[in-house]
């Protein structure tokens, strides 16, 4: 394992007081390098979470369980009653739209809650009341409830919530521990935040993705998924909060955000949670941090001290 890949990459981030906590970088699939901040524990991965719910989809449907085109609403009968927002855009929204978060929302009815007060909301409930205004598929609005709704589809159809369904499918072949997965007011796993492993283990999951969802020769997850996952499948352009830089505007697909750096694509989560994908050097560079301020920079760090090393 190299000592000397990382070096400009660890110094970069020392000067600029970025808190990465561990950097784990995997090539040719095996781990060429790593560095470790501070030691290594499981560390809650926000959005990154999103990617595993968004492959247990690829996984449910290719076991038949559903399909990309099955509206939302008729898995959710129940909560169409109370629903009078743009009621035909509503009956609309598909497996596809949430994974791409295309289900027409303009705000995350998650982000808008007001959970201070201790409040249980029941973010299905939250969903189906949130106007859709946007034809399903068309614009692209970040919206934890569309993943959540995705976890809540697993729970339904397979019978397994979203934690045991993936450990059986992806965590156990990959000698990854059963992990916490944080769950909402009801008790299903959250889908879009929650999810808990160590970098290393994060790291296998983004060898597994480079890989067309193959481990030790097993077809993990469908190939043909994984391609659809890690490719545009909605715009991204319109996409301006304070934070976002290029990497946040070449587009969207099934819970992975496309990087301006040719030819790759990253899981995303707050506070500098990354798995960044680079297939044309056959590698895959796994950050775990805490940075409140400049998360950004890490993705940056990636790009000027470590890419063209690989």
């Amino acid at each position: 394992m190299s000592t000397l890949l990382l070096d400009e990459l660890v110094s970069s981030a020392n000067r600029q007081n970025l808190h990465i906590l561990n950097v784990v970088v995997r090539q040719d699939g095996k781990l060429v390098a790593r560095h470790d901040f501070e030691e290594e524990q499981p560390h809650l991965l926000y959005s990154v979470s999103k990617t595993f719910t968004s492959m247990a989809v690829g996984i449910a449907v290719n076991e038949g369980y559903f399909k990309l085109d099955d509206r939302v609403a008729d898995f959710f009968p129940e909560y169409l009653h109370n629903c009078s927002n743009h009621q035909e855009y509503l009956q609309k929204i598909t497996v596809h739209d949430l994974l791409c978060m295309g289900a027409g929302h303009a705000e995350c009815p998650v982000s808008k809650a007001d959970w201070s007060g201790g409040q249980k909301w029941d973010i299905a409930a939250l969903f189906f009341a949130e106007p859709v205004v946007y034809a399903p598929g068309t614009h692209f609005t970040y919206d934890n409830s569309a993943t959540y709704m995705l976890s809540r589809i697993i729970s339904l159809t397979t019978g397994t919530n979203l934690n045991d369904y993936l450990y059986a499918k992806i965590f156990q072949p990959l000698d990854i521990p059963q992990p916490v997965w944080d769950a909402c007011p009801l008790g299903y796993p959250q889908g879009f935040s929650g999810l808990h492993l160590t970098a290393e283990h994060l790291s296998r999951f983004g060898q597994l993705l480079l890989d067309k969802g193959v481990w030790n020769g097993e077809q993990l997850i469908p190939s043909g998924y994984i391609e659809r996952a890690a490719s545009v499948q909605i715009s991204t352009a319109d996409f301006t909060p304070d934070f976002a830089t290029a990497d946040y505007q070449q587009g969207y697909g099934y819970q992975l955000w496309m990087n301006a750096y040719p030819n790759s694509y990253r899981l995303d989560g707050l506070y500098g949670q990354y798995v960044i994908v680079l297939p044309d050097k056959n590698a895959v560079v796994t950050y775990i941090s805490d940075e409140p301020s400049h998360m950004t920079a890490i993705i940056e760090l990636t790009w000027t001290t470590l890419a063209d090393k690989l």
